[in-house]
């Protein structure tokens, strides 16, 4: 930091203090610049100043919504923010007008997620391996002079084993 002057001012933080510094507070400009350009006709360019700009911007948006959704899980004695929580805290700062549109891209992410989760088991399902085969393989462990060692059976289920429990439960 420094003074009009040009004299720097000592850090108000304590050294070894854990407060981050308020560039790495900031998504990274790459990023920024990356979204403004997609965004902007090809013949488009954008100052260095205006990257900037739009990087502390969006970053203290971030912020502020993932605090809110923060307190929000605090009190409700969670520790992890989902889409849902966003949301809320959107609504209650007074971002209503997204609502619409970040609730239809939830819900197509969601979707996306499910399909690939479907995908990749279909993939595994026609592999060259079957299920019992990924679980014969879950069950040998390598040891440190290089050799198979085979797990005694009922300490651990695959994921294919606990997935084929989910698919039949349905």
């Amino acid at each position: 930091m420094s003074e009009p002057g040009g004299q720097s001012l000592p850090s108000l933080a304590p050294s070894g203090s854990s407060f981050p510094l308020e560039q790495d507070r900031w998504l990274p400009i790459a990023n920024v610049s990356r979204i403004m350009k997609n965004s902007l006709p090809m013949s488009a360019k954008v100052s260095k100043e205006a990257k900037e700009c739009v990087q502390e911007c969006v970053s203290e948006f971030i912020s502020f919504i993932t605090s809110e959704a923060a307190e929000k899980c605090l009190n409700e004695k969670r520790k992890t923010i989902n889409g849902e929580d966003i949301l809320t805290s959107m609504r209650a700062l007074g971002f209503d007008n997204y609502e619409g549109v970040l609730k239809i891209y939830l819900a197509k992410y969601r979707e996306h997620q499910m399909s690939q989760a479907r995908q990749k088991q279909s993939e595994d399902n026609d592999g060259k391996r079957s299920p019992d085969d990924e679980d014969e393989a879950a069950a040998t462990t390598a040891t440190a002079g290089g050799k198979r060692k085979k797990r005694k059976s009922g300490t651990g289920t695959s994921a294919a084993t606990s997935k084929r429990k989910l698919d039949a439960e349905e």
